[in-house]
């Protein structure tokens, strides 16, 4: 339930958050994107924050409570104070701890398991992906009728109440002790410097690096395909909600399919190539001329989405050894970095309406992000892991 809850608190919201800035409220794709990557910067140093902080804490609940108390506050400032000051403020200054929940979620979740039945982690991990993404698959349609017919600001009102739902389930578990965990700290060699606890080798660095360009890309994708298909392609806010709706149905089983490769081939593999997937579909897309030749397209975008958004949780957490939350917490760095990219990358290339081209750039920034995801990490492309025994 918490997991559909998180989905829903990004689902309802993301496909219509340029609409609302933009279209309804006003602001200028540049007022827009700096808006958005003040919000990013903020959020990379709270993010780490909680995950240093989240390895030291005796109750890691605490903090996904605390977060989505701030979710409730900031998407509930916009419903009931629709105004671009009321945008910047819930965006700019109290998103970047709210949206540290999702984080803070799954960190937890793999403490919980690794400390319970280790064995189950990894598959536990991806599972409650799956959850979160079927939170994707019913909400973008309803919330695109509900945009239509009522108030696009409703969506932000279901995402309140989403992060209300996440607080009162956390705030339940709280009251069980057994769901209470934590991992014992990593111990230093001796001799060895306190940083070498939170050291990353150069591959793993290369690859989160690929994973912020390439993340970046979707980013930027999702920044405009919205106003792409309302201006572009002729379509409406439905069409928005059945394009985010169709792109996670075919996510679901893909992400399962990706769950079994992962015992085949490295995760660098699989995340190189979602790269070149994603380039793949923006690159065709920026060339349609009709919303009904995008949804056939979908398929590829489920494909490189679903990698980027589940083989990422499990490779990025393995980055510190013995620092889950840390580890954890360099997700939501990757995707605020990600974020900062994609809206700075909107400001500058939807400033002047061509969406077209912005999508053409997305492309071939998802390339690049894949390149260097590749080449940081040539050694581990393609390799067979050992059969489990």
């Amino acid at each position: 339930m918490n997991m559909f809850f998180s989905g829903v608190t990004y689902a309802a919201t993301i496909p219509s958050a340029s609409l609302v800035g933009v279209d309804i409220l006003g602001l200028t794709p540049a007022w827009f994107a700096t808006i958005m990557a003040a919000g990013s910067i903020l959020g990379t140093f709270v993010s780490l924050g909680l995950g240093y902080l989240s390895d030291k804490l005796r109750d890691r609940r605490l903090l996904v409570l605390i977060t989505a108390l701030a979710g409730i506050f900031a998407h509930g400032l916009i419903y009931l104070w629709p105004t671009q000051a009321g945008f910047t403020i819930a965006m700019a200054g109290i998103m970047p701890l709210a949206g540290a929940c999702y984080g803070q979620c799954f960190g937890y979740v793999r403490v919980y398991y690794l400390t319970h039945q280790p064995q189950r982690a990894d598959f536990m991990v991806t599972a409650l992906r799956t959850v979160f993404t079927l939170a994707w698959i019913v909400v973008p349609p309803v919330a695109g009728w509900l945009a239509a017919t009522f108030s696009i600001f409703d969506v932000f009102l279901a995402s309140s109440l989403s992060y209300a739902g996440i607080a009162a389930i956390f705030a339940l578990l709280i009251r069980d002790r057994a769901t209470a965990v934590q991992m014992p700290a990593p111990v230093r060699a001796e001799g060895a410097s306190w940083l070498s606890v939170f050291a990353l080798q150069p591959g793993i660095l290369a690859g989160l690096a690929g994973l912020v360009v390439m993340t970046g890309a979707m980013r930027l994708l999702t920044l405009t395909i919205a106003l792409f298909i309302v201006t572009d392609l002729g379509g409406s806010l439905t069409d928005v909600g059945l394009y985010a709706g169709i792109t996670a149905a075919t996510e679901a089983p893909l992400m399962l399919l990706l769950a079994y490769l992962t015992t085949r081939v490295s995760k660098e593999t699989l995340l190189a190539g979602a790269g070149l997937v994603m380039a793949l579909f923006i690159g065709l897309a920026s060339m349609l001329s009709n919303v009904a030749e995008l949804f056939w397209l979908l398929a590829l975008n489920g494909l490189g989405t679903a990698a980027l958004m589940s083989v990422n949780i499990a490779y990025v957490q393995d980055a510190i050894k013995g620092r889950v939350g840390l580890s954890t917490s360099l997700m939501d760095v990757v995707a605020i970095a990600a974020n900062l990219l994609g809206a700075a990358a909107f400001g500058v290339l939807a400033a002047g309406g061509d969406y077209r081209f912005a999508l053409m750039v997305a492309a071939g920034i998802s390339v690049l992000g894949a390149a260097i995801m590749a080449l940081g990490n040539v050694s581990r492309l393609g390799v067979l892991k050992k059969a489990a025994a």
